[in-house]
């Protein structure tokens, strides 16, 4: 005997295979004779003959043509639709957003990465350029050169200022 629980959602779960089973698969094993018992979650109910009753009701002859028919072509669930339809969806703002952005100029997040490297690389060849004259010549270094700073313009500054002073 299988037994099932069903949710409030419609599905249903198998207890000892701890699995759900497809409506279309349970109807097949009703239709089969295959002895279950179901058991509503929500209220711990036995729905057991209100389930057999769904899946044994006889179909008219149409609706089994029908039935035939459908099952011969291939037919998508509705959320494989709905997932099909979220995937286009998403595309299109994708597309959208790439739009916007190429119309007001924002950097994309490649271009900004982009960007970062090269200025890392510039940097490095600007520290191996300053290690170079460092190497060349430390005292005329124009990067290192001590009368550049503005506190020794000052002094210089203040030294003519004292000749200047003292030749009076």
């Amino acid at each position: 005997m299988l037994n099932l629980k069903k949710y409030a959602n419609g599905r249903f779960f198998d207890t000892a295979n701890k699995k759900f089973i497809k409506v279309e698969k349970l109807g097949e094993m009703i239709r089969d004779g295959e002895k279950i018992k179901v058991v509503f979650t929500k209220t711990g109910k036995d729905i057991t003959d209100s389930v057999i009753a769904q899946f044994t009701k006889k179909e008219a002859p149409k609706a089994k043509k029908a039935a035939k028919k459908k099952a011969g072509k291939k037919s998508q669930a509705p959320f494989i639709k709905t997932d099909s339809l979220k995937k286009w969806a998403g595309k299109i703002i994708d597309k959208r957003i790439s739009e916007v952005l190429d119309i007001i100029k924002l950097p994309t997040r490649k271009q900004i990465a982009e960007l970062d490297a090269n200025i890392k690389a510039l940097n490095k060849k600007i520290d191996k350029l300053k290690a170079l004259e460092e190497k060349k010549s430390p005292k005329t270094s124009p990067l290192k050169k001590a009368a550049d700073t503005p506190a020794s313009i000052k002094k210089e500054e203040n030294l003519k200022e004292e000749k200047i002073v003292k030749e009076k």
